[in-house]
């Protein structure tokens, strides 16, 4: 879409993952839109190998980054017996442990756990009872968030899923997600689930992330081919757990 033709556009990312070649790839796409500003929904690090690296370019970019659930487990890991966390997680958060600056691992301990932004409000999970990071996979925890959310919109990662539910006059819908513009009805009420940049799991393992703009309400989810065998290779060589390169490829 050319510049001069398009909106301004917040590009709003989440479930990053320590996945350096995904971030790459959707940095790379988000420059072929008129990109105002860009925000992060957390879990920048957790299952892949390159947590530093990741945290430092969604520091440098991001005007408002949320916290997730692993960045969360990483700031309390010495609250956990040893062996308590499968390796899937636990291995990728020892490694985010020693491979943070002190800055970046200050950082973290800054992130708010949701951002207002009125007419749109930021968070990894579910509003309601934040701390605990819920899901919204179906209508009754959507509505559990709704009546916690007190903007138009807002914007969520944490199921690697992307998802479109509305509030309207009849209840609660879950809205078919395309690649193509979709305009918000300024008569309703949305949550938005913008996937996963590092791990998707709704088998198209393809980068996801969300455009937007506010002031003409029109959303826009992408999908962004990266190289998924760079990738597995750099989980094989950081020594994380078989499980989590494979599935990169499966997208689940």
């Amino acid at each position: 879409m050319p510049k001069s033709q398009s909106p301004a556009f917040f590009a709003i990312l989440s479930d990053v993952h320590a996945n350096i070649d995904a971030l790459q790839a959707v940095l790379e796409d988000m420059e072929l839109w008129p990109v105002r500003s860009v925000f992060c929904l957390g879990d920048i690090i957790g299952y892949g190998p390159e947590p530093a690296a990741c945290v430092e370019k969604m520091a440098e970019l991001c005007a408002v980054t949320v916290i997730g659930n692993h960045e969360a487990m990483l700031l309390c890991t010495d609250e956990f017996e040893p062996g308590e966390l499968d390796p899937t997680i636990g291995k990728p958060l020892t490694l985010a442990a020693a491979k943070l600056s002190a800055a970046q691992m200050e950082w973290i301990k800054d992130l708010p756990i949701s951002a207002d932004l009125n007419p749109i409000t930021l968070s990894h999970a579910a509003l309601n009872d934040p701390g605990h990071f819920g899901y919204i996979q179906n209508r009754y925890e959507a509505r559990l968030h709704f009546e916690e959310q007190k903007t138009f919109v807002s914007f969520q990662g944490h199921t690697h899923q992307q998802t479109i539910w509305q509030e309207n006059e009849n209840g609660i819908a879950e809205i078919e997600v395309s690649e193509g513009v979709v305009p918000l009805d300024k008569g309703h009420r949305y949550a938005i689930n913008v996937g996963s940049v590092g791990q998707p799991r709704d088998r198209d393992p393809r980068a996801g992330y969300v455009l937007y703009d506010f002031q003409r309400r029109i959303l826009v989810h992408r999908r962004v081919e990266y190289d998924i065998a760079r990738a597995q290779a750099r989980f094989k060589k950081a020594k994380l757990p078989a499980r989590n390169a494979e599935r990169l490829s499966k997208g689940r």
